[in-house]
């Protein structure tokens, strides 16, 4: 199954400038790749819904948490959705969403990744 859309936000001009090449490289025309602060994009644009959702802030800025929260509540992600994290601490302590679930963690070097899923019935 293709994905409908896609939608990548990062405030490196350098990253999406990447992130377009890729898109052109695979001749995708149904993803967006924009220059944007992702919390102000999540506090000012309209929500779209969601399926799945990768995350990979900076470091050492605290700002995983305050994402997650943004996207439960402006309404951006879809009641089953799937959320992928990065970030420098390790799930269990990063006080996301209470409606995500951990399906699955794993850590290489520095690095946690998880794989979070979000139930709303």
């Amino acid at each position: 199954m293709a994905a409908s859309q896609a939608q990548a936000l990062d405030a490196s001009n350098v990253a999406v400038s990447s992130l377009k090449e890729h898109l052109g490289t695979l001749r995708c025309t149904n993803g967006q790749v924009q220059t944007a602060d992702a919390l102000r994009y999540l506090e000012t644009q309209a929500a779209s819904e969601y399926d799945v959702v990768f995350l990979d802030p900076p470091f050492n800025q605290n700002l995983l948490p305050s994402v997650c929260a943004l996207l439960e509540e402006r309404q951006w992600l879809a009641p089953d959705a799937w959320i992928y994290t990065e970030s420098e601490s390790a799930p269990s302590t990063l006080g996301l969403p209470g409606a995500w679930r951990l399906h699955r963690e794993q850590k290489s070097g520095r690095v946690y990744y998880a794989l979070w899923h979000r139930n709303v019935a």
